[in-house]
């Protein structure tokens, strides 16, 4: 019997305000069976969600379904398929489904919830026609994760750092670069951030996602900050976009 390894370790997402998620740690199936991930959270203002996967091996997160509001949950390109493999629903703001169909050995990974308001800054779209319409839509995020075995009957966990991820999206084009800060210092060792902007096929707008490691003992220290800034085109100018996220004692 084949085991296909679902993980789902995102945790926390911080938008401005603190908002948690709540979902299952992992999860272990068996192939071409059905599961269904869930994600609840508990801040009723956080109208946008995502559902990201993080493939085996890779460090880019892929975006799987995007949504904007209640009832309400669009399965993303190249996951939208004519197999109905995808299924996602949202019905309530505090609360989303992410079913997986038909189980195989490339659906084992890393799946992430985020949640988050929207950070509006202007960007300017050319689309086919060329003519130019504003787009204010740039979304700048948080998750954590907290590291986990690849195989519990086995593995045991020693490393004592957690992950930050800092998502951008709706930004459009894709001229764009992100850099972290620990305490104000910037930090270049242990980063990791995808190699190239995606775009989503629909709003032709782009994503990009980075993430960094901390020491736990950092993280317990509510002095302590982490600020993830993109910098980016928007199609007249280059700008920042920073959010900052504080440590918190006790999780």
């Amino acid at each position: 019997m084949e085991l296909s390894w679902f993980i789902l370790t995102l945790l926390l997402t911080v938008y401005k305000s603190n908002g948690e998620i709540r979902q299952e740690p992992e999860i272990f199936a068996n192939r071409s069976s059905t599961v269904t991930l869930t994600c609840e959270h508990d801040n009723s203002d956080h109208y946008s969600l995502f559902w990201y996967k993080q493939a085996k091996g890779t460090v880019d997160l892929s975006l799987m379904v995007f949504s904007a509001s209640q009832n309400q949950a669009n399965i993303e390109e190249p996951f939208k398929t004519q197999d109905s493999k995808y299924a996602a629903t949202r019905p309530e703001i505090k609360k989303s489904t992410l079913q997986i169909n038909k189980l195989e050995t490339k659906d084992s990974a890393l799946y992430y919830c985020a949640t988050s308001t929207q950070y509006y800054i202007t960007a300017v779209l050319l689309n086919n026609n060329h003519n130019v319409k504003t787009a204010p839509c740039f979304h700048l995020s948080f998750m954590m994760s907290f590291p986990v075995p690849f195989d519990h009957r086995h593995a045991k966990i020693n490393d004592k750092r957690l992950t930050l991820v800092c998502v951008a999206s709706g930004f459009y084009p894709d001229h764009v670069s992100v850099s972290w800060k620990v305490n104000g210092v910037e930090r270049q060792d242990s980063v990791s951030t995808d190699t190239s902007a995606q775009q989503n096929k629909t709003t032709l707008m782009y994503h990009i996602s980075s993430r960094i490691k901390v020491n736990d003992t950092d993280w317990m220290d509510p002095k302590s900050s982490f600020t993830c800034t993109v910098h980016f085109f928007n199609g007249e100018k280059y700008v920042n976009v920073t959010n900052t996220i504080n440590g918190q004692k006790g999780l």
